[in-house]
């Protein structure tokens, strides 16, 4: 019996068979939220709860970075990007790019964080006041 269950639980390890279906229900959270700023309300619902969770794990994600300091997905949002920020990036980047949606969900979404929020040369972010390679006292080091 135990083996009927570790069968049935692996035919769908992934959350979504494709980002049009990440999209789909996301779509029915971004209509059903309400609230503003830091104080917006989620619909109760698996839907919602899903996409929710799902780009709450991405943004946990967009920060993980090498040795080097590059960000390891390619995507650089600013600290203060939200989650709701992300939703919206994924949910514009799949509408202005359909065939994407026909793929992994996961690199959809990350695409679209790469093309809303790309990473300097090093791949990383640069810090606030400062240009690339020089500041006011020289190159950089």
């Amino acid at each position: 019996m135990v083996a009927a269950l570790v069968a049935g639980s692996t035919d769908n390890a992934a959350a979504f068979q494709n980002a049009r279906e990440l999209a789909k229900v996301c779509r029915v959270l971004e209509r059903g939220m309400g609230g503003k700023g830091q104080q917006i309300r989620i619909p109760n619902t698996k839907a919602s709860l899903l996409c929710w969770g799902y780009m709450q794990a991405i943004q946990d994600l967009v920060v993980l970075t090498d040795e080097g300091g590059r960000r390891i997905i390619g995507a650089c949002p600013p600290e203060q990007t939200t989650t709701l920020d992300l939703l919206h990036s994924f949910l514009a980047y799949g509408g202005s790019h359909p065939d994407v949606l026909e793929g992994n969900a996961a690199v959809a979404v990350i695409t679209a964080l790469q093309s809303a929020h790309p990473c300097n040369q090093l791949g990383a972010i640069r810090p606030e006041g400062r240009s690339t390679g020089t500041d006011n006292n020289g190159p950089a080091s």
